[in-house]
C-alpha cells in the first residue's frame, strides 16, 4: 500500500485523518497562497488545495498526497482568516445577518499512478443577527 501524505498544516485535518486510524504522514507545502486577481473564492480554494497536493507529491511520487484549502467569501469576495481581535470583530459585524459561502477543497494525487481527484463542496452558512457583545 503507497504512504499516505496530509500536504496541510491545519490541525483540524489531522483530527480528521485521526479518526479513520490509518498511518499518514504530515508535510506542509510551501504554497503562495495569494489569490490571482479576477480569481473566485471557489476557483482559489480548487487552485491551492492542487497546489499544494502537487507540490508535496513531487518529492514523493509513490504517495497519496491530500491536498486541502477552504475560502470563505461574502457576495463573491474573500474573506480572510482574522489575525487579530479588531480583524476579528470587524469580521463577524460584516457578517451579522448575512450569508457566507464556505468552499472547501480537496485534491488527492499519486504521481506514480498518474490519478489526480479534485473537488469543491460549497457550503452556505446563515449568521444571525450578532450584537456588539456577543461578538466580543
Amino acid at each position: 500500500m503507497p504512504p499516505l501524505i496530509l500536504a496541510s498544516t491545519s490541525p483540524y485535518r489531522r483530527s480528521l485523518l485521526d479518526r479513520l486510524g490509518i498511518p499518514y504522514a504530515v508535510h506542509p507545502p510551501q504554497v503562495d497562497e495569494t489569490p490571482v486577481d479576477g480569481e473566485s473564492p471557489h476557483d482559489l480554494s480548487l487552485r491551492l488545495a492542487r497546489a499544494k497536493s502537487m507540490r508535496i507529491a513531487e518529492d514523493h511520487p509513490r504517495a497519496v498526497v491530500i491536498g486541502a484549502d477552504q475560502v470563505a467569501d461574502l457576495d463573491g469576495m474573500p474573506i480572510n482568516k482574522p489575525e487579530q481581535h479588531d480583524l476579528a470583530v470587524k469580521q463577524l459585524r460584516m457578517l451579522s445577518g448575512r450569508t457566507a459561502r464556505f468552499h472547501s477543497a480537496f485534491c488527492i494525487a499519486c504521481i506514480e499512478t498518474g490519478r489526480i481527484v479534485a473537488e469543491v463542496v460549497t457550503t452556505d452558512v446563515r449568521y444571525r443577527k450578532l450584537d456588539d457583545a456577543t461578538i466580543e
